[in-house]
């Protein structure tokens, strides 16, 4: 007999106020608070966020929240994305936008269904390539025509680089 009423305790239908909580906190999850469904299912207000807690508590109404989960559940398959529930939405968005005039959300809708279905390649390329120090000093070499005018760039390189220093000092110091 114990056993019965234990089985029973989990099957029981839920008043019309549960039910009202039920169907508010699955349809709008996350969007709106426990308390508020309950506020929305007809709870008093000042006691709501004490019986959205006793709702959402499994030892205190365990076929509230086991009802709530096999609903989540089946939302959470219909919130899963893959390529085509991907597609229609932005099928369905782009149709929309072009109902409006929309024509920028219709082409970006356009490009993103093109970027899923893999017709745009978004590439780039990194080349790097180490020079020898005979490379550079032969570069060098071809850019200025003597070893003054060399001297002479560097020195205005230096000046753009340190404005606020003197020359005099960086002379005193040679590289090694």
């Amino acid at each position: 007999m114990m056993e019965e009423k234990t089985k029973n305790k989990y099957l029981t239908k839920f008043t019309p106020i549960q039910e009202k909580f039920i169907d508010n906190y699955c349809s709008k999850y996350g969007e709106i608070s426990a308390t508020q469904c309950a506020i929305n299912a007809g709870y008093a207000r000042s006691s709501a966020h004490t019986r959205a807690a006793e709702l959402l508590d499994w030892k205190k109404h365990p076929g509230v929240c086991l009802e709530i989960q096999e609903r989540l559940a089946g939302l959470r398959q219909a919130w899963d994305i893959d390529k085509d529930k991907h597609l229609a939405m932005l099928t369905k968005i782009r149709d929309e936008a072009r109902i409006k005039g929309q024509y920028g959300v219709v082409a970006k809708c356009e490009e993103l269904r093109g970027r899923v279905t893999g017709l745009y390649i978004e590439k780039s390329m990194v080349l790097t390539k180490e020079i020898s120090d005979d490379e550079i000093t032969n570069k060098f070499k071809n850019i200025f025509d003597s070893p003054e005018e060399y001297i002479a760039h560097a020195a205005e390189h230096a000046k753009e680089l340190w404005p606020d220093r003197s020359m005099k000092k960086a002379k005193k110091t040679k590289p090694k």
